[in-house]
């Protein structure tokens, strides 16, 4: 006789357990999730640490050294190179440092013709600036009139340096300048620098980190197709397309009729659009931004693997102090890499005369 005391199955129980096994998989994945996001909120939490335990580190240095510069080899290294200065009265100590620092580190055989404009110096100061000649440096002073175009007065950046749009008509015989902005050190020789190819651009300069940060102003100057925003403390410049283009005209109408806050340097990137060539980092190696954002950061921005900040400067062919803080004056507290800095540049201003 057959066995009727099975229970009879359920049509459904297949579609229950698949719909189980779902609900399963649904909690060991949520699960999953869940561990995930944990170990991410504490590999941020260690990595935070880490990070403070590295800035607690670093502010613990004693900064108050002398910075060991890379050595550099002047074997047929040669030439001659004409460079321009622009200073007011202000600006004299920076200047002179400025002639001094390249005076005392190019190679023998290299020679520097300094360019000065000036606007409201004094006979001495003149006489001060001549002073400078000598060990294959020659100081030639231009006076000009003060720039008759807007000027932003609540700003770290001098009416002076818009004196950097003339520098074509006020150098008719030269065709290629070297423009060093005042607050700079000159570290090494700079005939690398110089002989960058510049024939089929208005000038060559360094990225500045602003575009970096994506400051509002910067955003504004409409520079996404060329992707990058110079600084012009720095410009090696084909002064020959300047005049064959009239770029005096167009940095002169820009300037007048444009709010901007880093003036001339907002004028520049503007209108020589995208004929522009990018240094290395080392020949413009501005300290600011590195007060303020970590090595890592900026090391990728520059394509830098950087290690310490003693390694930034000490091969930079230029360092520029890029923002209102200047090395003269207060002596910087000595956990502060500022500190290296400053005893840098008092190495070149110490042994200058004083000024009338």
């Amino acid at each position: 006789m057959a066995d009727n005391t099975d229970e009879k199955k359920d049509p459904n129980q297949s579609e229950k357990d698949s719909g189980m096994k779902w609900v399963y998989a649904a909690d060991i994945i949520a699960v999953i999730v869940i561990i995930l996001l944990l170990l991410a909120s504490w590999l941020e939490r260690y990595a935070e640490k880490s990070q403070q335990q590295t800035n607690a580190e670093v502010s613990q240095i004693d900064y108050d050294f002398d910075l060991k510069l890379e050595p550099q080899n002047c074997e047929n290294v040669e030439g001659t190179l004409d460079l321009v200065l622009i200073t007011d009265a202000n600006y004299m100590d920076f200047t002179r440092v400025a002639i001094n620092s390249a005076k005392q580190t190019k190679c023998p055989n290299t020679k520097y013709h300094f360019n000065v404009m000036t606007v409201d110096v004094s006979e001495s100061d003149v006489a001060a600036l001549k002073a400078m000649e000598g060990e294959g440096v020659t100081v030639k002073v231009l006076p000009q009139k003060q720039a008759d175009l807007f000027y932003i007065r609540d700003t770290h950046v001098s009416k002076a340096s818009l004196l950097k749009y003339y520098i074509a008509e006020a150098l008719p015989e030269l065709d290629k300048v070297l423009y060093l902005d005042s607050d700079i050190l000159v570290l090494h020789d700079l005939n690398s620098l110089y002989k960058t190819d510049v024939s089929d651009v208005y000038l060559a300069a360094v990225k500045d980190p602003s575009w970096f940060f994506e400051n509002t102003h910067v955003l504004e100057l409409n520079l996404e197709a060329r992707g990058f925003y110079f600084n012009s403390g720095v410009m090696l410049m084909n002064l020959a397309k300047f005049r064959q283009d009239d770029l005096l005209k167009k940095l002169e109408d820009f300037t007048n009729n444009n709010f901007r806050t880093y003036m001339d340097q907002d004028a520049f990137n503007v209108v020589v659009g995208d004929k522009v060539k990018l240094l290395p980092f080392e020949d413009n190696a501005m300290n600011f931004f590195f007060e303020y954002i970590d090595l890592p950061k900026l090391g990728e921005f520059y394509g830098r693997g950087w290690r310490d900040i003693r390694d930034v400067f000490a091969a930079a062919n230029i360092v520029h102090f890029a923002s209102s803080k200047k090395p003269l004056g207060e002596e910087a507290a000595h956990d502060k890499f500022f500190r290296m800095l400053q005893r840098l540049w008092y190495k070149y201003y110490t042994p200058l005369p004083p000024l009338d």
